[in-house]
């Protein structure tokens, strides 16, 4: 009867263990995701006025971009 009590806490023990760890690992891999995805628009929209300093001042006029 010990015995299968000692196997039922240790099941029981790394299950918890296990959940717990995932949850940490998942708020890690959505952190790092979502500030990802916000890197990758910040990089786009420096592309973007980067391109609009460089274009000449014969076509600024035909773009709206509010300058």
């Amino acid at each position: 009867m010990d015995i299968t009590n000692y196997f039922i806490g240790v099941l029981t023990g790394v299950s918890v263990t296990t959940f717990f760890i995932g949850k940490e690992w998942y708020k890690y891999y959505t952190k790092y995701t979502i500030q990802q995805k916000q890197l990758d628009r910040v990089l786009k929209l420096n592309d973007k006025i980067k391109k609009l300093k460089n274009l000449s001042t014969v076509e600024t006029p035909k773009l709206n971009a509010g300058i």
